[in-house]
């Protein structure tokens, strides 16, 4: 049985990464590396509709990647929001440099 004081630090201290589960941080370094360590580049469907805009994406949907976002979306790991706008940003800038 989790006591009172375990709840408050886990709101103070994260309780684990986003991405592999790894205790007491918000995102571990493994993790950040596949999130921000690789460049945007362009992503497309297959097949790719006719009419659709260009798309780029921050890193690969897949293993920690996919965690980190859906720790986020599903789960509110607010504290995930700073890296995941850094990884965004880098593909937004990497659209702006393509058009």
């Amino acid at each position: 049985m989790r006591g009172w004081w375990q709840d408050l630090t886990d709101l103070v201290l994260p309780a684990e990464c986003g991405g592999c589960g790894r205790a007491r941080t918000v995102l571990c370094p493994e993790c950040r590396a596949a999130l921000s360590g690789t460049v945007p580049c362009r992503v497309r469907p297959e097949p790719e509709p006719a009419g659709l805009p260009a798309v780029h994406a921050a890193a690969r949907y897949a293993d920690e990647v996919r965690a980190v976002l859906l720790a986020h979306k599903e789960r509110g790991a607010l504290t995930l929001a700073a890296p995941l706008g850094a990884a965004l940003a880098g593909a937004v800038r990497a659209g702006l440099r393509e058009a």
